[in-house]
């Protein structure tokens, strides 16, 4: 598939995504030049994942689901390794295209057109698992932000956006339908907020009211769950994974957060303050993981480096966070490992945050 690109583009991305509506894109458009179509070459997409059945890879018989078995780990992350390739990649142009202000159309198109071909196949719309359905929510969060951050650019000739949307569409339905027919733990803990997430983000670019409403069901399922010490039970039955998991639900509920700001819902005033107390007690378990621990009941799993990629994706949601909520204690330790990047999230977080208009708390 060829796209027919016009020189003139409208950067908006992902600021007009966490934007106020009616405030201007916090990037400025590329220069307006003569209309001219040319064809785009990118990288060849990986193959499209019609059907996934992977399995957790914690070990059978841990009532924690926090030690890994080492063989299950290789065929998971096999089995996943496409779609993995599609966020990391999508991402990757997304990102260009915005810190080129809108000037590298190539990486902006090679964004929609790695989509389209996955839009094309009807891809990852047969889930035979849940962990499959985990997967693709977590995965499809990020395909969705990082379609918005090239969304508004503009195409002489086959649109792909229609196609985009509609897949979109139909994954984050099937993923409502789902989640919404489960009854154990994964009914309430961070599974369930990345599968509000999926919704938000689809249902943003979308225009879907209905996926955003359940996106906030989804959240406030997790945010009437924070005790008055800001942890989450489910997380904490995560054993020496407590810490890791409780960063891992705060991304979710924090993005969740900062995209229902747009419809003037404040989901930082929910349940006293709820998400707050989990930011606070989840990062300062950082430096100092001895509550957490005492709570777990469990000595917590170091971070294996505390300036690699890992850590980096499991706190760069606080970009926005710490936007939002200025001179929380940890959080200037956190920022000083920037850049700070989740291709699950839309990529790299400092530069997508600094170029994102902040919306106001109604």
């Amino acid at each position: 598939m060829a796209l027919h690109l016009n020189t003139r583009m409208v950067v908006a991305g992902l600021s007009a995504v966490l934007a106020a509506p009616t405030a201007e894109a916090a990037v400025a458009p590329s220069p307006a030049g003569r209309i001219l179509a040319h064809h785009v070459a990118c990288a060849p997409a990986p193959e499209p994942l019609i059907a996934l059945a992977n399995q957790t890879s914690y070990q059978t018989g841990d009532a924690t689901f926090s030690k890994v078995d080492d063989a299950r780990e290789a065929i998971r992350r096999a089995q996943i390794a496409p779609l993995v390739d599609l966020t990391r990649r999508t991402a990757t142009y997304a990102n260009r295209y915005v810190r080129s202000q809108g000037r590298d159309t190539a990486s902006g198109a090679c964004v929609l057109r790695w989509l389209d071909q996955w839009a094309r196949a009807d891809a990852m719309q047969r889930m035979l698992t849940h962990d499959a359905q985990f997967v693709r929510a977590v995965n499809l969060s990020g395909w969705a932000l990082a379609y918005a951050q090239v969304a508004r650019l503009e195409i002489a000739g086959d649109d792909p956006r229609p196609r985009i949307l509609a897949w979109f569409a139909r994954m984050a339905d099937d993923l409502r339908r789902h989640h919404d027919g489960l009854t154990n733990t994964t009914a309430r803990n961070n599974h369930r907020y990345w599968a509000g997430l999926a919704a938000m983000a689809v249902g943003r670019v979308t225009q879907d009211r209905g996926l955003r409403d359940w996106a906030l069901a989804s959240a406030r399922i997790g945010l009437a769950q924070v005790n008055a010490e800001g942890a989450l039970p489910l997380e904490l039955a995560r054993g020496e994974r407590a810490r890791h998991y409780h960063l891992y639900a705060a991304t979710p509920l924090v993005m969740t957060a900062e995209l229902a700001l747009i419809d003037r819902v404040d989901l930082y005033r929910d349940h006293g303050g709820a998400l707050r107390r989990l930011v606070r007690f989840a990062t300062g378990s950082i430096g100092d993981p001895s509550r957490m621990a005492s709570l777990s009941g469990a000595k917590q799993l170091p971070f294996v480096d505390p300036r690699g990629a890992f850590f980096g994706q499991m706190v760069a949601w606080y970009e926005y966070y710490g936007r939002r909520f200025p001179g929380e204690p940890g959080g200037g330790a956190i920022l000083t490992h920037r850049p700070l990047v989740n291709a699950e999230i839309g990529g790299d977080i400092t530069l997508l945050a600094s170029h994102t208009t902040a919306t106001p708390r109604p």
